[in-house]
């Protein structure tokens, strides 16, 4: 069915509101448009972009450089657009099981935008 992969990816996303909200005092927000949700720590930093699309649902987060470059040998896993010098991925979920690997990530994400003191770079 046409509209199939639209449903199973606004599933994906709707998982990842679910998780984002598992933090305490996140908020969503739409600055790039209504199907772009930003979710953002207390301290205001995004520390996920979400969006649903025909391929999957994509979410871009924050990892280290370490990290990053680990993610980065999976094959859902590309730079994340304007943001892959500050270390940022973007997934494209297809599978649950790229979900639950996206969900970890993004749980790393909200660690690194909220870490007091050190840098990570």
């Amino acid at each position: 069915m046409p509209g199939e992969n639209f449903r199973v990816a606004d599933s994906y996303l709707q998982a990842l509101r679910e998780f984002a909200f598992t933090f305490d005092g996140t908020t969503e927000e739409y600055s790039f448009g209504e199907d772009t949700p930003l979710f953002k720590a207390p301290n205001r930093k995004i520390f996920a972009i979400g969006s649903a699309g025909p391929e999957g649902t994509r979410v871009s987060l924050k990892l280290t450089a370490e990290e990053a470059e680990e993610a980065l040998t999976l094959p859902f896993v590309k730079p994340a657009p304007y943001l892959a010098r500050n270390h940022w991925v973007q997934c494209t979920i297809s599978n649950e099981i790229e979900l639950d690997m996206t969900l970890q990530w993004v749980r790393r994400s909200h660690e690194l935008v909220t870490a007091k003191g050190k840098r990570h770079v």
